[in-house]
Parts: structure tokens; sequence; C-alpha cells
């Protein structure tokens, strides 16, 4: 495993944990505990973790973790959730999204269906770009390099001339009280349009993204139609975002 990778695997522990001590590191890498160290020092020095006696912890959780790191984090909830998405839409519709790492997820398991899809992400389309069967229209607009999504007044304009049956966004916090959010206002405008163009809006988020609030709001949690996220979550989570109207999923 060479560098980067060990450097996204390290950042997609702490994301699930928090805290990781150097041996397990090294044996969960297949890394001696100089290598793992090392790597410890260099995410140090570049301000995305905080060494410790014998380990790790992340520096500040309102930091956006690079974006292979955030694939890694939880990846088989991420695969459940997106089949599962997958699986509730009907052939036909016309579905708007951005890119999050779950979304992506659900997008690699529904190429073979007969859709229409409107995204601000270069990585959808990408991915979507030998479904036959699925027409895809891209927006334009600035590329934010860290989610692969076209950001701006292209894009939303792009959106706004839209109508969709169902808008599928990701989201990095989902809160009772403080709605649904992410790290880049900007990002967060563009998932703001998807709402409002969407007859149903579906939320895709696994279990650590609830009770989490971030710097840039997308909208109440009331916006939702659907939450689905993964059998980790808190049932006393999932009873208080019922109450405020969407329907949550278990995947």
């Amino acid at each position: 495993m060479i560098k980067a990778e060990r450097h996204d695997r390290i950042l997609a522990e702490l994301a699930k944990r928090g805290a990781i001590g150097v041996q397990e590191l090294a044996e969960l890498l297949d890394a001696s505990s100089a290598t793992i160290r090392r790597d410890i020092g260099e995410l140090h020095e570049l301000g995305s973790v905080v060494r410790t006696h014998g380990g790790v912890t992340l520096r500040d959780t309102n930091e956006e973790l690079p974006y292979d790191a955030k694939v890694m984090a939880f990846l088989p909830e991420k695969r459940r959730i997106g089949a599962m998405a997958a699986s509730m839409l009907t052939p036909g519709v016309s579905l708007g999204c951005g890119g999050g790492t779950t979304v992506m997820q659900m997008i690699v398991a529904l190429k073979r269906m007969h859709l229409r899809v409107t995204t601000n992400a270069v990585n959808v389309a990408l991915e979507l770009r030998d479904a036959e069967r699925i027409e895809v229209l891209l927006t334009g607009g600035i590329l934010r390099g860290r989610t692969a999504e076209m950001v701006g007044h292209v894009s939303e304009r792009t959106l706004r001339d839209c109508n969709f049956d169902v808008a599928v966004i990701g989201i990095d916090g989902i809160d009772p009280v403080h709605g649904l959010s992410t790290y880049d206002h900007a990002e967060a405008y563009v998932n703001r349009v998807l709402i409002e163009r969407a007859r149903e809006v579906w939320i895709v988020a696994d279990h650590s993204k609830l009770g989490q609030s971030r710097p840039a709001v997308i909208s109440q949690v009331a916006a939702a139609t659907c939450i689905i996220t993964d059998s980790g979550a808190s049932p006393a989570m999932v009873k208080a975002i019922e109450q405020l109207g969407p329907k949550v999923v278990l995947a």
C-alpha cells in the first residue's frame, strides 16, 4: 500500500472511531509501527490529526475529510444504503442528485434502469457514461475539487430549470434541531435548489451523520421526505427524526 492510500485509510478509521493506536493501525494496514508513526507525523504536520501517546486522534470534527477517506469510512453501510435507495426508485423517473460518497453507491446500483438523471457531480456523470438507458444532464459551474461537484450560479441556474420526481442528497450532518448540513456553503446552496425542485427528497446518510451538525445549513429536517440510513442508527434519533415528518428507512 502506497503512502497516500495509508493516509486515507488512517483518516477513514479516525472518522469511524475518533482515535486509534499505532499498533492497531500497523496491523490493520499491514505496515510497520515505524511507518505508521511517520504517516501520523506527516498528517500531524498537515494539520489533519493530533498525535497522542501511542496513537492519533482527529484534530477537528468540523474539518472535512479528503474524498478518498470519506469513501472508505463506513463503506459497507454506504453500500447497503445505496442499494436500498436504488431499489426504491421507479423506472422512468426524473432523478436529481449530487455526488456524495453514499449517493455514488446508489449510482453504481442503478446503471441498468431507465432513468433521467440530472447532476452537478462529475463523478456521477462519469459513472453513468456507459449506461445506455440513462439520460444524463450534467450542470456547469465551478468545480469543487474535494467532492467533484459543480457549484455556483451556473449550476444553480441549470437545476432551477428542472423538475425532479426524486432528489437524492448526501449530507454530512443531520440533527433534529440544526437540520441537514454539510461543510461547504456553496455546496449547501446547490443542494437547497435540488430540494426546492423535487417532488420527493431522499437523504442518504450512514448512521455516523445522525446527531451531527456541520457549518453550512442545507435545510430543516422536515424538508426531507425520506431518510435512508443503516441499522446502526440510534432508535432515539430515528424517533426524533420521524417526529419531524420524514420516513426513516434502515438498510
